[in-house]
């Protein structure tokens, strides 16, 4: 068939898109997430979100919606306490985020839509959509939304750039940017800066090469909202933790805790023996730690903590085996998801849609590298969270397609899919058949999560009616993960627990104990019948060993109750019968 048989049919589509370009990029979005949920359930990526909501929504708390979400701004939190307040049966949390993840997608869209309306225009969204974007609607975390929120608000700052060198000015562009902006930086301001930073060539060169026909005059008002709200939002966020002097004393606390936790593990050999002698710390005690478990407040203390990290910054870590070790099995975790093979190779395959030379092809090379650069940084001296890893290269897909098939040479004037030499063909056939296979995998991981969210909830409601009274502590394997960004989480309402999840310490978690009338929970566990501890198989055995040496005796750990993905103990110093409720 002839190019000009083609031309009737991409001109009619091109003259549909012109109309409204905001409409129809809302409306294939909105399609999209329709289809999508109707073959698969968002489900949560860690206990980070469902923890945030069963504070919000007060189900995890004694005093009720709490708005110290602790990672997510204050002013988000009090927003959902709010909400729960009015109608508490609805999952405010999680909406929030898959809401935010939309509009993202929709501005993600009408930002390419702006520069390029062709059959390849959403075709590569398409991809971007099944290869990426589901993956996060079934990982959903507030870090990669927020990720996400940000990079749409970044995007329409950078075709606003493109747009006012060549057209008419649309504040709406500037302006909708600087809100996503700091909408990102409220949900996770830690985001907010690593795309900054991750963006840093794009924009440069984006700069650079608009600089001789840029309207500065019109970006002025825009730039300031941005730079006044993000930093705005974070100073009242510090200033509104600061002013209680508990929640002040636990950040303190938290600050130095969480990168002994998060970072990379210390090993315990001849040459790291004294910097754990001098804190007091045994083997044992270093990896209950680790997992969340320091309710020990002498052992654990404030001080003991700001030792050991001094001492740890003097070591050579690089130099020992075991953290070299540790660091080469986090990227091998991180390159485990196939989203990262995807997002890599559609990157490589959209840029050689653009024009050879071009800045715009360039730019793409620089970015990459950078994220590299980053990638190895944060090997090297940080542990690489499977969700950062994600988010960057995430990056970089998208802005291959808003640089290079967004361009007027090349494959993108035409909008052919699959015009061009039989290499890029192949490529583009390889690339349908690994979105394919991805989403067949989402929606398998998807339907493994719901059945596990479903024993999770039947286990939780069991234990109400059968130890009504009883008290919990439970580690962070009790599997509130498996909790869904849809569910209200009123199961847990009623539910007397304790959850160690690094909150403890925290005000809210120092009120739940008096409400439940205890001093200590470690220390009340062992022979205790009102007192029950939570745990995992796979964590029995480390938590058995710090129990004996904490208590300094043998320690007999009673089976109570097997749940869907945890294990109901009643720790004592005699072995006793079994007794598991009915399930």
């Amino acid at each position: 068939m002839s190019e000009a048989q083609h031309q009737p049919e991409s001109a009619g589509l091109a003259d549909r898109l012109e109309k409204s370009p905001a409409l129809w990029a809302a409306g294939i979005v909105l399609c999209l997430f329709g289809l999508t949920f109707l073959i698969l359930t968002p489900v949560y990526d860690t206990n980070d979100d469902p923890v945030m909501g069963l504070v919000a929504s007060g189900y995890g708390t004694v005093v009720g919606p709490d708005e110290h979400l602790l990672y997510t701004n204050v002013l988000i939190g009090l927003l959902l306490k709010h909400l729960y307040m009015l109608a508490p049966l609805i999952p405010w949390y999680g909406g929030y985020l898959l809401l935010a993840q939309f509009v993202a997608h929709w501005l993600l869209l009408y930002s390419m839509l702006l520069l390029k309306r062709n059959r390849l225009i959403l075709f590569s969204y398409l991809m971007f959509y099944v290869g990426v974007g589901v993956y996060f609607l079934v990982h959903v975390q507030f870090t990669s939304t927020a990720f996400l929120i940000g990079l749409a608000g970044l995007s329409l700052i950078m075709v606003s750039l493109m747009l006012d060198c060549r057209e008419r000015h649309r504040p709406w562009l500037k302006w909708g940017g600087a809100c996503c902006l700091i909408f990102a930086s409220l949900v996770r301001f830690q985001s907010l800066q690593m795309l900054v930073l991750t963006s840093l060539p794009m924009l440069l060169l984006l700069f650079y090469q608009y600089f001789s026909s840029l309207k500065i005059k019109v970006y002025l008002l825009p730039a300031a909202l941005a730079v006044f709200g993000v930093l705005g939002g974070h100073y009242y966020d510090a200033q509104y933790y600061q002013q209680d002097e508990e929640w002040r004393e636990f950040l303190t606390y938290h600050a130095a805790l969480a990168p002994l936790i998060n970072d990379i593990e210390i090993p315990y050999n001849e040459q790291t023996q004294e910097v754990f002698a001098d804190v007091n710390w045994s083997r044992t005690d270093y990896r209950a730690f680790r997992e969340w478990v320091y309710l020990d407040q002498e052992k654990f203390s404030l001080d003991r903590m700001q030792r050991f990290q001094q001492q740890v910054a003097t070591l050579p870590l690089s130099q020992m085996p075991e953290v070299t070790a540790s660091r080469m099995q986090a990227v091998r975790h991180a390159l485990t998801r196939p989203v990262t093979y995807f997002s890599l190779f559609a990157t490589l395959l959209f840029t050689f849609l653009g024009q050879k030379g071009s800045w715009q092809r360039k730019s793409i090379k620089w970015t990459v590298l950078w994220c590299v650069l980053i990638m190895a940084y944060l090997v090297v001296y940080k542990k690489l969270p499977d969700r950062v890893f994600s988010c960057l290269i995430a990056l970089c897909f998208y802005f291959t397609l808003l640089m290079n098939v967004t361009g007027k040479e090349g494959l993108a004037a035409t909008g052919r899919i699959f015009r061009g030499p039989l290499l890029l063909k192949t490529g583009m056939v390889i690339l349908i058949l690994l979105s394919s296979a991805m989403l067949l995998g989402y929606v398998s991981w998807s339907d493994r999560i719901v059945k596990q969210n479903t024993r999770l909830k039947q286990d939780v409601q069991l234990l109400k009616e059968k130890l009504p009274d009883k008290v919990f502590v439970a580690i962070w394997t009790f599997p509130i993960d498996r909790f869904l960004p849809l569910d209200n989480q009123s199961v847990f309402k009623d539910f007397k627990y304790l959850f160690l999840n690094g909150r403890q310490g925290s005000p809210l978690f120092q009120k739940k104990m008096k409400a439940f009338q205890i001093e200590s929970p470690l220390d009340e566990l062992l022979g205790s019948r009102q007192i029950f501890f939570i745990s995992h198989p796979e964590m029995d055995s480390m938590l058995r060993e710090y129990l004996k040496e904490y208590y300094g005796s043998e320690v007999f750990w009673n089976q109570l109750y097997v749940g869907g993905n945890f294990v109901i103990y009643q720790l004592g110093t005699e072995e006793l019968p079994s007794k598991v409720p009915e399930n």
